[in-house]
C-alpha cells in the first residue's frame, strides 16, 4: 500500500503550539507598543485643537478660548464670549470640540506631577462631544487675532499605563511643542 504526502495531526499540533507561544511572548511588547501610539494619537488631537484656536482666532479677528474638562479627554475652542461657555447658543460662530482615545486624559501641568505611570485602561475617560456640562470646562488659553495667546500653559496627557507627555504653549506665539 502506497502512502500518501501530509502531515500527522500530532505534527500541526505541535506547530500550532509553538505560534501560541510566539503569540505569547510577542503580545506584551506589542500591547505596549498600542498604548503608546493611541498617547501619541492623544497628543496630536491636543496639538490640533490648540493649532485649530489659533487658526479660528486669527480667521474670524476675535479672541478664541481653549478649554479642556481637567482629568478627563474633551476639548473645544469658541468664541471668547459668555454665551459660548455657559450653555447658551451663541452666534453662527465656528467652533472645534474634540474628544481623546478612552483610557487617556489631559490637565493642566501645575508644577506637582512626578510623571508617575498611569493606567486608566480602556475605560471611558472622555464625554461625548457635546455632552460636557459648561461648568467642566477649565480654559488653558485665549488666542488673539494676532496668533498669540494670553499666557503660555503646559498640558500633560497621561494614562495607558505609558510615561506622559507634556504639551508646552507657547504664549508669544501662539504655537506648541511636546515633550516625553
Amino acid at each position: 500500500m502506497k502512502r500518501r504526502g501530509g502531515f500527522t495531526i500530532l505534527e500541526m499540533v505541535l506547530v500550532l503550539a509553538v505560534i501560541v507561544m510566539l503569540s505569547a511572548m510577542a503580545y506584551p511588547t506589542m500591547a505596549g507598543w498600542f498604548k503608546s501610539e493611541k498617547l501619541k494619537t492623544a497628543t496630536d488631537t491636543i496639538r490640533e485643537a490648540i493649532a485649530m484656536a489659533r487658526h479660528l482666532a486669527i480667521e474670524e479677528g476675535e479672541p478664541y478660548r481653549l478649554c479642556i474638562v481637567e482629568g478627563g479627554g474633551n476639548l473645544r475652542a469658541a468664541p471668547d464670549r459668555d454665551e459660548f461657555w455657559t450653555g447658551g447658543t451663541g452666534d453662527d460662530a465656528e467652533e472645534h470640540e474634540d474628544s481623546l482615545p478612552n483610557g487617556v486624559v489631559v490637565s493642566i501641568d501645575h508644577g506637582v506631577s512626578d510623571g508617575e505611570f498611569m493606567d486608566f485602561g480602556d475605560r471611558q475617560t472622555a464625554q461625548e462631544v457635546g455632552a460636557v456640562n459648561p461648568s467642566s470646562w477649565v480654559q488653558v488659553a485665549v488666542f488673539f487675532p494676532d496668533g498669540r495667546a494670553d499666557t503660555d500653559a503646559t498640558l500633560m496627557c497621561e494614562g495607558l499605563g505609558v510615561r506622559s507627555m507634556i504639551i508646552h504653549l507657547r504664549a508669544l506665539t501662539g504655537t506648541s511643542s511636546v515633550e516625553r
